[in-house]
């Protein structure tokens, strides 16, 4: 079995679990084992995210606030960052108000050991703590950068705004889809899904009684309202609370590598040998019989 992906992630998602020989079928097999194994991995992620906390490199203060929201894999892209800030060199060229620019010379190591020096533009507005880097990780994975967190640490910014600490990378947020239950999710069947999917049913289910009336939808929502109030210091913990000690995973039939796998009956025929192949075969052959007649 082949792919046309042009990305490797896809490819590398079903390591594993598939190779070249693997037939429609198999695939079939096996596809419910590649998402039980991605739950599981992660899973067991957001699980070490919750209960283990890996300590600060530095006393830099914004490093200490991504600590205590960001999951541990998160955290150590923006750890790589703050180390970073020591082969930066940060220079300011200009200022129109409120908005500085600065120039930062940020040293890289090539593959061959080869140092070069890479200048970036950080455009810093004091007013709005607002800070804007021409590599442009954040907007590209989130994650700010080593040349703007050296900017933030020459103006003495001890803490960024909410807006440069992603939702998606947080740890302490509830995430809607960990209850929702799947046919290849044996991690999440725990009394949380359980209580998710009785609500779940049960508003569903008074939905469908009030929407055709005006009056019975206010009614309804204020209740809502209500309970909401009477119930708003409750936590947003995260997605999974306990991993099971011993998760069953590959389920199913495993699919062996090409080189191992036996078939039923007689031996796989050979390769088609090409025409000069065989006549070199031959010759190899034939000079043996030689050599051992005479």
């Amino acid at each position: 079995m082949s792919t046309t992906q042009r990305s490797e992630s896809m490819n590398a998602f079903f390591d594993g679990f598939v190779h070249s020989g693997t037939t429609l079928k198999e695939f079939i097999d096996q596809f419910d084992n590649a998402l039980r194994k991605k739950v599981e991995l992660e899973t067991t992620a957001d699980f070490n995210s919750s209960n283990q906390t890996i300590p600060c490199s530095s006393a830099f203060r914004i490093e200490k606030q991504f600590q205590s929201v960001y999951t541990n894999a998160k955290f150590k892209e923006v750890q790589r960052e703050a180390w970073g800030m020591i082969l930066c060199n940060c220079i300011l060229i200009s200022k129109e108000g409120c908005i500085s620019t600065y120039d930062v010379l940020d040293e890289i190591t090539t593959n061959d050991d080869h140092v070069k020096s890479i200048k970036y533009t950080v455009y810093f507005n004091n007013e709005e703590v607002d800070v804007k880097c021409t590599c442009a990780l954040f907007e590209m994975r989130g994650i700010v950068c080593r040349h703007a967190l050296n900017v933030c640490q020459m103006n003495k910014i001890h803490a960024l705004p909410e807006k440069y600490v992603l939702n998606r990378w947080r740890k302490d947020l509830k995430r809607r889809y960990t209850m929702v239950k799947s046919s290849y999710d044996d991690l999440r069947q725990n009394a949380n899904s359980g209580r998710y999917e009785l609500v779940v049913k049960r508003c569903s289910k008074l939905a469908t009684r009030v929407s055709s009336s005006d009056a019975h939808v206010t009614a309804f929502m204020l209740h809502l309202d209500e309970f909401e109030n009477k119930f708003k210091g409750l936590t947003q913990e995260s997605g999974s609370t306990k991993v099971a000690e011993t998760v069953q995973t590959d389920k199913g039939k495993k699919i062996l590598s090409p080189h191992v796998v036996r078939g039923k009956g007689s031996p796989p025929t050979k390769r088609k040998v090409p025409p000069v192949e065989k006549a070199v075969t031959r010759r190899k052959n034939k000079q043996v019989r030689n050599l051992y007649f005479y």
